[in-house]
């Protein structure tokens, strides 16, 4: 598809373009809701719906949750589940007579009171309204008077239950309270000795001041035994710097001065000091070695080890009064613990006491609440809206409906597929995606013939005069045998372009080449070369393709001798020329030549016979010798070459020849593939003519439909019998049925005398055999297919979708069992999903690309000269 932004005119062309797919699908999901619905339509059900009102009362509001801690379950979502339960629909049964109350002897109910419950709880449903305390009970049955009986019973029964139930729980609960305000009592005056006799025998008057003073006086042991702690590390830190200057005498630290020593160790820092200054003193004149200074160093270490001596005194008095702390310490530890016991024991007794004094008020005021609970009797459920009869069922069918939306589903998801396949499609169709691909131009347009209905209309139209070769070679030959055709002005119409570009460069050797096989090059090289020699051109028709020759079959010649025999060197060239009269000795018969003048101009030299060697036989000096000489004999020379992907002989061809003509089926072969064709003739400096688009149809192009290509090349100049005025033919009529009948538009203008304003092919407008030809009458080719053929085909296209119908249908009564062994018929059985298997559908699209017409431009193409010293020819090679 173009990559461009399609409008809605390119929508409706796809959608055209997949009709069948989209009428397909719809058709196929319309019966099948249709029918789906059919068998499926829901047998009537009729609902009545009654409401009541829970209100719940609010005297005794939280009477068990509070005080006895049991949840009475009188909210609205659980009186929704006391409603559908079974103590409730085993009574309705028995008002409803549907059930006797009678059990067994065990206490178990019978299977058939079982079951009848069960069917009456599957018909009600209970919902709650929203932001409301109303409860509506719906019913739904078959017979509407029992679908308003039943909800009418349910609410009556419930409310009657639920009344119950509340006197039930009211006297139950004066009871329990009555019961329990009792023991309440007797655990109060119990609790009240109990406390009495603690608190005297302890004598836990002053209590709190007992505590007090033992915390006072544990919290003063702390703290004289953390003075102790810290008081020790201080001489313990001075005695370790004591000996660090016993063992060194002439360190710096001279600092052991501790405000919490005794006075002796004050004294003996203080000596320790004098000694220092003295000695410091003497050191200025004397050295260390001096006796005076020996001397003095000896008195201070003797200061220094009777200062060690007394710090190590004090710390041994200071952990003997630290252990005797700790001992009185845990003395009042243990008295305070003995006194919080009592203590804690005492608030126990003191809250039980409370506690009791408390329950027993509460039990009292909820036994006077349960009393006048029991004496006003309220009624929390209320009937709101009784059901009424329903008149109409709530599950109406729904077949039309359901068939609409299965008709808009398919209708939808045929248009999606449609869209996708087209979306998928790589190949190119529209003439602006094979311009901007290839960056050359469309020169012509082939439409898409139908090959039977062409046979047929020349056995209709000529029986005597057309041999059985020419009928199975009339597409080769539409030029020839059906001038006025479409595809014969096509042809006209690239011969018209060809001229033009001639007119900016001269071409006179053209290669019609293709990317793959089949895609109709050999049919363009024949009909461009009749065309052209019908416009009074010499033309010389070369079959080069040597690995699979066709022309000699088309125009009903021998094969040999050829262009093989050429380049073997086997024979001349100029003696392998085939001209009219070889045709006429061949399978065409001369009337057949003279259907339409000008097939004297075209001479033609055959493929020869096949050889092991083409690519060697065409890159070689014979090759271009031949080329050169037909080029100054011939008008033009058209080489009908092999695909390009498939074998070098194109590209050689190309390189070689003044243009190549690209023939390109439209869907045929992807974008991929046609880029590597016209990059594989750039690389070996071939000239790019243009692109002619083959297999053209007008559902895959816009342009092909806005420009009114079938309108035009219909026969332009005659009007069709049995067609209605004002109406214009879309086609040839061996390519559509007698059914059209549109007449056709006459145009102003023709391929002919666009042909006629060229000056240099008039002047071989001359000839004599074409002037002879031109005086024969030529028979309407134009003539529709017969009636019968169309009949035919409309009555087949009937019976396949009448057979697809009753298949449908019929696979849908066998999945839904109403057809089938008798012994399996059951209307009314659901079906399964699994048994449902939808049959897998394979959708064979063609794969077709929207293009329009362009016109030609005047741009100027390169060349390759064909001289001598022309660049050696390198063809990459094939995968």
């Amino acid at each position: 598809m173009a990559q461009y932004d399609i409008n809605l005119r390119e929508y409706w062309r796809i959608l055209k373009k997949r009709k069948f797919v989209v009428i397909l699908i719809t058709i196929v999901l319309g019966l099948f809701s249709t029918s789906f619905a059919i068998l499926r339509a829901p047998e009537p059900l009729y609902t009545s719906v009654c409401s009541i009102k829970f209100e719940k009362e609010t005297t005794l509001e939280g009477l068990y949750a509070k005080t006895i801690t049991w949840s009475g379950g009188d909210d609205i979502e659980t009186q929704i589940t006391v409603i559908k339960s079974y103590p409730v629909f085993e009574r309705v049964a028995e008002r409803l007579r549907l059930i006797q109350p009678s059990k067994k002897k065990d206490g178990t109910l019978s299977q058939n009171t079982v079951r009848i419950v069960d069917e009456l709880q599957s018909k009600v449903e209970v919902t709650r309204e929203e932001l409301a305390n109303i409860l509506h009970i719906k019913v739904t049955d078959r017979n509407p008077m029992l679908a308003q009986r039943l909800a009418n019973t349910i609410a009556l029964t419930y409310k009657d239950l639920h009344s119950e139930e509340q006197m039930k729980r009211t006297k139950e609960a004066l009871k329990y309270i009555r019961e329990q305000l009792r023991e309440v009592r007797e655990k109060l005056r119990k609790s009240e000795e109990e406390f009495n006799t603690f608190s005297q025998k302890n004598e836990l008057i002053s209590i709190d001041l007992q505590s007090e003073g033992l915390l006072t006086r544990a919290r003063e042991l702390q703290d004289e035994i953390r003075k102790h702690q810290a008081n020790k590390r201080e001489f313990k830190g001075i005695l370790r710097r004591l000996n660090q200057f016993i063992e060194n005498p002439s360190g710096s630290d001279h600092d052991f001065y501790s405000s919490k020593a005794n006075t002796r160790y004050q004294n003996t820092n203080d000596t320790l000091v004098g000694l220092l200054l003295k000695r410091d003193t003497l050191l200025k004149a004397f050295t260390t070695r001096h006796p005076e200074v020996v001397t003095i160093r000896n008195q201070i270490l003797e200061n220094a080890r009777k200062m060690g001596i007394l710090l190590q005194l004090q710390i041994d008095e200071i952990e003997k009064q630290e252990i005797d702390l700790r001992g009185e310490l845990e003395k009042v530890d243990r008295k305070t613990k003995v006194l919080m016991d009592k203590k804690l024991e005492f608030d126990r007794l003191k809250r039980r006491v409370d506690s009791y004094h408390d329950m027993t008020a509460l039990l009292e005021r909820k036994n006077q609440e349960a009393l006048i609970r029991r004496a006003e009797k309220p009624e929390e459920v209320t009937i709101v809206k009784p059901a009424l009869l329903a008149s109409q069922p709530v599950n109406p069918p729904k077949t039309v409906a359901t068939g609409a939306a299965g008709i808009l589903i398919g209708l939808v998801l045929g248009i999606v597929i449609g869209f996708t396949v087209e979306t998928f499609d790589t190949s190119l169709g529209a003439i602006e995606d094979v311009e901007e691909t290839l960056g050359t131009q469309v020169l012509g347009i082939i439409p898409q013939a139908d090959v039977k209905d062409i046979r047929e209309g020349l056995k209709e139209k000529h029986p005597e005069k057309i041999k059985e070769h020419s009928v199975e070679q009339a597409v080769n030959l539409i030029s020839h045998l059906v001038p006025k055709s479409m595809m014969a002005e096509s042809f006209r119409a690239l011969r018209t372009n060809i001229e033009f570009k001639e007119a900016e460069k001269e071409i006179k050797t053209i290669v019609i080449a293709s990317t793959s096989p089949e895609e109709g090059k050999t049919l363009v090289a024949m009909n461009l070369a009749i065309t052209m020699s019908q416009a009074g051109t010499k033309v010389l028709l070369v079959g080069s393709d040597l690995r699979k020759p066709t022309v000699d079959k088309a125009f009903g010649v021998e094969m040999t001798p050829g262009l093989s025999d050429i380049l073997m060197g086997n024979y001349p060239w100029r003696d392998t020329v085939k001209t009219v009269t070889d045709i006429i000795m061949g399978q065409m018969s001369p009337d057949e030549v003279m259907m339409t003048p000008g097939l004297d101009n075209l001479h033609i030299i055959t493929s020869g016979a096949i050889p092991p060697n083409p690519a060697e036989l065409m890159d070689s000096k014979r090759f271009i010798d031949f080329l050169q000489e037909a080029k100054e004999e011939y008008d033009v020379v058209i080489f009908d070459s092999p695909p390009i992907l498939s074998t070098a002989d194109s590209a050689i061809l190309g390189a070689n020849a003044d243009g190549v003509l690209l023939v390109y089926r439209v869907g045929a072969v992807s974008r991929g593939l046609l880029k590597r064709s016209t990059a594989q003739l750039e690389q070996v400096q071939s000239n790019l003519v243009g692109v002619v688009l083959n297999g053209m149809r007008p559902d895959v192009s816009p342009d092909f439909q806005d420009y009114k290509y079938y309108s035009y090349y219909y026969a332009y100049g005659e009007e069709e019998k049995g067609r209605k005025s004002g109406k214009r033919g879309k086609g040839l009529p061996f390519l559509k049925r007698k059914g059209d009948k549109q007449e056709k538009e006459e145009q102003k203008i023709t391929v002919q005398e666009v042909e006629e304003r060229a000056p240099e092919k008039q002047e071989r407008r001359g000839d004599t055999l074409e002037r002879e030809v031109r005086k024969l009458s030529v028979s309407d080719t134009s003539e529709s297919v017969p009636k019968r053929r169309e009949g035919k085909s409309r009555g087949r296209r009937f019976a396949l979708l009448l057979l697809a119908m009753v298949v449908l249908g019929g696979a849908l009564l066998w999945q839904n069992g109403i057809i089938g062994p008798p012994e399996k018929w059951n209307l009314g059985s659901p079906v399964k999903k699994d048994q449902v298997k939808p049959a897998a559908k394979k959708a064979t699209v063609k794969k077709t690309i929207p293009s329009r017409s362009k016109t030609v431009s005047t741009k100027p193409k390169r060349t390759v000269s064909t001289e001598k010293g022309r660049p050696q020819v390198k063809v990459p090679a094939m995968k």
